[in-house]
């Protein structure tokens, strides 16, 4: 998953918007929120389980957010 701050999605959101890619959205070095393109939701043919399953990874990814953070 890609990481972005707030300025940076003023700054280039026509450019990650078009990326197509995941992206967590970060305001004073927290998760603010989650940029998931409408492409890559296909729930209609997913059952209940799956939908769970992606659910619980998006949210898995905020120890991700928090471990690239600690970093810089």
């Amino acid at each position: 998953m890609k990481y972005v701050t707030m300025t940076e999605l003023k700054q280039r959101a026509s450019r990650i918007l078009d990326e197509k890619q995941p992206t967590a959205i970060l305001r004073n070095s927290k998760v603010e929120g989650y940029y998931i393109p409408a492409e890559s939701l296909i729930f209609d043919t997913m059952d209940d389980t799956r939908v769970a399953e992606l659910t619980e990874s998006i949210l898995d990814e905020r120890s991700k957010v928090l471990a690239y953070l600690a970093k810089r």
